[in-house]
């Protein structure tokens, strides 16, 4: 390369360097700068035999994410009543999704209520910590 061809791309060269280092400096900025929002994605099955798992955790601060599969041949719903947090009746073969925020610690039963009871062996328990 000869030293005027050089003298004619220096600028360029400069300007690309430049724009690429303000490059950097935004992304590292904004990933320092974002919430880091932890999301806890977890499968509850609804079978004959109740809740499969019937234990749940998560951890303050977390969002919740709950698939709920209903393989009984009954409609069952899923109640964290203590939470404000409910599912919609699923009818054999239905699925959905929750999502929550796990807002305060300590345990919180849940149930499948849909006619209106909790059900016979349609509970559990999540833990928040």
């Amino acid at each position: 390369m000869t030293r005027q061809r050089f003298r004619l791309l220096r600028y360029p060269f400069l300007a690309l360097a430049l724009i690429l280092g303000l490059l950097v400096i935004h992304h590292q900025y904004w990933m320092s700068a974002a919430p880091a929002s932890v999301q806890r994605m977890q499968t509850v099955t609804i079978s004959n035999a109740g809740f499969l798992p019937n234990k749940l955790t998560a951890r303050k601060g977390e969002i919740v994410s709950l698939t709920i599969i209903n393989t009984d041949i009954r409609p069952h719903n899923l109640v964290i009543q203590e939470l404000n947090v409910s599912s919609i009746d699923l009818k054999p073969s239905q699925s959905t999704t929750l999502q929550f925020a796990a807002a305060k610690e300590g345990q919180f039963p849940f149930v499948s209520n849909t006619p209106g009871y909790p059900e016979t062996g349609y509970q559990g328990i999540l833990i928040i910590n």
